[in-house]
């Protein structure tokens, strides 16, 4: 029979007792009507809980009428639960992410009810604000007439141990929200869990890369355990965390000599800790002394102690990562102060030029570089170049870039195509290995500044702009493979005129490819646009309006390549 059955509570005046007491009603409502399947039954019993306490404490909180209606619904494909409260809450405005601290409540309720159901969704009405749960079935649900009458007596039976179920759900959450971290929270919820089961004791092992570790215990009726356990071994906490099936050790059952726990327990419960389908490690339950052994509602309580323990052990796996990417991230803030800090600020001793140059990394480090030197003739050497790649790998040889320009110059070697070709045979076997290569243009400036050399290693073309009235703008390159891809490679060198007045721009593609909202890209025409306008300001304030416009044209979106560029202007 393929029809909808539905079951509705309201409630005045609520307190955290309605909770439990609303929450039994319901899933015993679903238990009542032929939804067996205990994995749904606690996964929605969970969700159910976190709805219900969020409209008594947060959707009541500041409402002068205090209430809740909740409706549960069983249907052939799910169930569904709606719960109103008199707030003007509409709904979470951010994903269902882990908190970054593990024991924070904000956060922790919306994640919970995600992980257990399907779909959430938010309504408004005139009375309030409606959450709505749903949860599909494996299984489509068929109502069968009589079957409430067949399961009356088993819900009776089950009475006393929902409901110490749901006090141990309400516990286990109010401990989550106070504990000072994991750790004492699992030592609360296994000295909970012995208090309300009687066991004599019980214990976590953890997955620690594959060995089982003891990682917390409640109780000393065991003699002492070992520490850890190789996941591969024989042995039922073995085996329940490979196979992510719970296993019962009964009264009088013969264990291997193998196995770790002979001689060690009277009867035992060993569940899986899962978090979704990843194995977290294994709950002990157990008892050192000959007694009745643990019944339905008590496994039930152990089950639900398990889930928790899954959740908490992914919520703190997600601090250490989030902690180890802050690390990470730290060192990268770092080694981009450091990479910065080599390159030049100070533009002031170059007689007779208007020099500027700026790096704006993609990421906290960028692997584009640029350097200006004087030489001892007067000369001045400026050079720019562009690593493959972004990030730490790429600012590291970048760094060794430096590191080599410098000692090549120190050597005597000015001339741009020495200098190139020197580089290229000092790094072409790192960067082969690394699968990794360098552009680069390196240009040199006579004495009396009438004169440029250029060498490129498979850099952009230079862009030289003349002071003739039509401000002319002419791209000079030096054709040549980028550095590091054949180590005795050779360059070749332009030279040309530089008038009082014209000036050169050396950039990198981190400024010509940015693109905007729509996918285009800023582009040469662009480049030489800006430099126009503002071919009568200062080489400074040139480029970082050049910058701007690159800005402005992206939408102000994160750049994602280095944009770094030098502006040379002859001024005598």
């Amino acid at each position: 029979m393929n029809c909808e059955l539905s079951c509705c509570l309201d409630i005045r005046d609520p307190d955290l007792a309605h909770v439990g007491n609303s929450v039994r009603q319901l899933i015993g409502f679903l238990r009542d009507h032929g939804v067996s399947d205990p994995t749904f039954l606690s996964q929605f019993e969970l969700a159910c809980a976190e709805a219900i306490n969020n409209a008594v404490e947060h959707g009541c909180a500041n409402a002068q009428e205090k209430f809740f209606h909740a409706r549960i619904y069983i249907r052939p494909e799910y169930a569904e639960l709606r719960v109103l409260d008199p707030s003007d809450f509409k709904g979470w405005d951010y994903e269902p992410l882990l908190p970054d601290d593990p024991f924070d409540e904000g956060g922790r309720g919306h994640f919970l009810m995600c992980q257990m159901t399907d779909e959430i969704l938010h309504e408004t009405s005139e009375s309030g604000h409606v959450l709505i749960l749903r949860k599909r079935f494996a299984i489509p649900w068929e109502y069968i007439p009589g079957q409430a009458d067949a399961t009356l007596c088993e819900m009776t039976d089950e009475l006393v141990a929902s409901y110490e179920m749901i006090s141990t759900l309400i516990g286990l959450g109010e401990w989550l929200a106070t504990a000072p971290d994991m750790d004492a929270f699992i030592d609360g919820a296994l000295e909970r869990l012995c208090s309300v089961t009687g066991a004599g004791t019980a214990y976590v092992r953890l997955d620690s890369g594959g060995s089982l570790k003891l990682s917390h215990q409640w109780g000393k009726t065991l003699v002492p355990l070992q520490g850890a356990i190789e996941t591969s071994s024989l042995g039922m906490e073995s085996e329940v965390f490979r196979t992510g099936q719970e296993v019962t050790i009964p009264l009088d059952s013969d264990l291997p000599l193998s196995d770790p726990l002979t001689k060690k327990i009277a009867s035992g419960f060993i569940a899986p800790i899962l978090f979704k389908d990843a194995r977290r490690g294994i709950l002990f339950l157990g008892k050192n002394v000959v007694s009745s052994f643990f019944d339905a509602g008590k496994l039930k309580i152990a089950r639900t102690v398990a889930e928790y323990l899954g959740i908490i052990t992914e919520l703190g796996a997600l601090q250490k990562r989030r902690s180890e990417d802050e690390r990470s991230l730290r060192e990268l803030e770092i080694a981009a102060q450091i990479q910065l800090s080599l390159m030049p600020s100070d533009f002031s001793g170059f007689r007779g030029l208007d020099v500027f140059g700026t790096c704006r990394p993609a990421l906290q480090a960028g692997g584009d570089y640029f350097e200006t030197l004087p030489l001892p003739d007067g000369s001045t050497l400026c050079v720019i170049a562009d690593v493959m790649g972004k990030g730490l790998p790429a600012a590291l040889l970048a760094a060794m870039l430096r590191t080599n320009l410098r000692a090549i110059v120190s050597t005597g070697k000015h001339e741009p195509h020495e200098i190139v070709a020197s580089i290229n045979r000092l790094m072409s076997d790192d960067l082969i290995h690394l699968e990794m290569f360098i552009t680069m243009v390196c240009v040199k400036i006579s004495p009396d500044h009438d004169r440029i050399t250029l060498s490129s290693a498979g850099h952009l073309a230079a862009i030289v702009q003349r002071k003739s009235p039509d401000k002319t703008m002419e791209d000079i390159d030096a054709a040549g493979l980028p550095i590091g891809v054949f180590p005795d490679s050779d360059y070749a060198s332009e030279t040309f005129a530089f008038h009082r007045g014209d000036r050169i721009l050396l950039y990198t593609d981190g400024i010509v490819e940015a693109e905007n909202h729509a996918g285009k890209m800023f582009d040469y025409d662009r480049v030489k646009f800006a430099l126009s306008e503002k071919n009568l300001v200062s080489s400074k304030d040139a480029l970082e309006e050049l910058l701007e416009q690159v800005n402005i044209f992206t939408g102000g979106a994160a750049p994602s390549d280095d944009r770094t560029a030098i502006l040379i202007s002859r001024t005598l």
